[in-house]
């Protein structure tokens, strides 16, 4: 038996991951609303890039890193015209992370192109705090004041330079230190962001202070932690910050070897939200995680979906009985139309019905979701026990004198429990759409609210975490199921242990 369950758990991934991958693709097909609302071209790109829409589905063949994108800008960067101040105004951007491609690549200019490409670079200057801003200006020694940069401070930009520097201003945060980080610019924005703490007292919020500045004067991201921020403020300054860096991270960073392997399955929609959901405990909802806004919301609709589903199951119990007892009787009939009639009204009636009669609270709303619940356990019991009450031992003991209620009540419920168990583990998740639709009839702020919001909003990863939820409660209810089964009844614990 255990093997078999053993088997059967091992599948539990591979289910959870085929729903991830299915679900994903049905949400890539729901237009963006707030992409609809972007009134610019520039707010469009940055509202793609915030929503992960810049990079392809599943599979991402050729990442766009710092590399790709400042030798593409520098190709352009030497020309007049248009094309040409759009070329140099990306490689500003991007700023020192753009440096190591592109001016070992000045020499290979043409005169007049490379005067252009290197006074273009002018705007660096200042930000970096560089001295001779006039002299990167001059069309006739910027060329070599950029070669001479690079050939003084190339050495400098190197991923163990930086991680020191930031190491030490993190220790000392000291403005000299901080001057040594600025003037390598974007460069280091990799190595401050993934020092940058969570501010929880004093001495953290100092630190992340300190790299946001770094980070805000490379970017000119206007986003810093002010002087006498509480430990909250910079907390949602930092979270801003861990936010942008995952849009625009690639802009900035350079794939190498397993980088780029890996790149081409986490820059792209569905490898970005699974980083999130691994990293992020489930992804991002608002200022909070998905995970906390689960565990704040989920105890309402949780008391709805199994509250209806222990209601639902226990009056199909009673029902079931009842009916076959009298089958074929009016009675019978009766039960049979009126469990029918419930499941065959739409949830979103009864529950604007018992809306508009003045019910409030969350009994009546249960009530509501356990009626769509009922008719096929009352069918599976009925059936179970009328099958019970032909068989032949059943009519002896009728003959020997036993009672019908008797019948029922010893031989009926032990054979009609069995398939009632295993449908009632896939309630839950067919409950949870009905419990979606009480609590926005009623008001009530449980999980379906958000969900409902996030509908609205195609919030990603709320309806990722939503979706593997509830095929997890799924999946694990119908193992729950197998093991109860299998302490029930000989026949099914034979079939696990693989005897015949």
């Amino acid at each position: 038996m255990l093997p078999r369950l053993l088997r059967r758990l091992l599948w539990v991934p591979v289910t959870l991951l085929t729903v991830s991958l299915l679900t994903f693709l049905v949400l890539s097909t729901i237009p963006d609303p707030i992409l609809a609302r972007a009134a610019s071209d520039a707010e469009r790109t940055e509202v793609m890039r915030e929503r992960d829409l810049d990079v392809p589905l599943f599979w991402n063949l050729a990442p766009r890193d710092a590399r790709v994108r400042a030798l593409e800008a520098w190709k352009e960067a030497g020309k007049e015209g248009p094309a040409g101040d759009a070329a140099r105004a990306e490689i500003v951007r991007i700023g020192g992370a753009a440096l190591p491609h592109v001016l070992p690549a000045l020499d290979a200019l043409a005169p007049a192109e490379r005067a252009r490409a290197a006074c273009g670079l002018a705007p660096l200057v200042e930000r970096m705090g560089l001295p001779e801003v006039e002299v990167a200006r001059d069309p006739e020694h910027a060329a070599r004041y950029w070669l001479r940069f690079w050939d003084d401070r190339g050495i400098e930009f190197r991923s163990a330079a930086v991680a020191s520097a930031v190491e030490r201003i993190s220790r000392y945060r000291s403005d000299s230190r901080a001057e040594e980080l600025a003037e390598l610019d974007t460069y280091a924005l990799e190595a401050v962001m993934e020092a940058m703490p969570t501010p929880s007292e004093r001495t953290t919020i100092d630190e992340a202070r300190a790299l946001v500045g770094l980070a805000a004067r490379a970017t000119r991201r206007d986003d810093r932690i002010a002087e006498d921020a509480s430990a909250s403020e910079a907390t949602a300054v930092v979270v801003r910050w861990r936010r942008w860096w995952e849009a625009h991270r690639l802009d900035y960073v350079t794939l190498d070897g397993p980088g780029r392997a890996t790149a081409a399955v986490l820059e792209t929609q569905y490898g970005r939200w699974a980083l999130r959901a691994v990293t992020q405990k489930l992804g991002r909802a608002g200022d909070a995680t998905v995970a906390r806004e689960l565990r704040r919301r989920a105890p309402l609709t949780a008391t709805i979906v199994f509250g209806a589903v222990v209601i639902a199951y226990a009056a199909a119990m009673a029902l079931g009985m009842i009916a076959a007892a009298s089958r074929g009787r009016r009675l019978d009939i009766a039960i049979a139309m009126g469990v029918l009639a419930l499941v065959a009204l739409p949830t979103a009636v009864l529950a604007v019905g018992a809306r508009a009669a003045g019910a409030e609270g969350i009994v009546v709303p249960t009530l509501v979701v356990a009626a769509g619940l009922l008719a096929m356990p009352t069918r599976l019991m009925r059936s179970s026990l009328i099958s019970t009450l032909n068989r032949s031992y059943v009519r002896a003991a009728v003959a020997r004198g036993a009672s019908r209620s008797r019948i029922i009540g010893l031989h009926g419920l032990k054979n009609g429990f069995l398939p009632i168990l295993t449908q009632v583990t896939l309630e839950p998740p067919a409950a949870l759409g009905g419990a979606f639709v009480v609590e926005h009839v009623f008001g009530l702020r449980g999980v379906g609210a958000g969900t409902i919001e996030a509908l609205a909003n195609r919030d990603v990863d709320w309806l990722m975490a939503i979706a593997l939820v509830a095929a997890a409660t799924a999946t694990f209810g119908v193992l729950a199921a197998d093991l109860i089964l299998a302490a029930a009844d000989p026949r099914v614990r034979r079939f696990f242990s693989g005897a015949s």
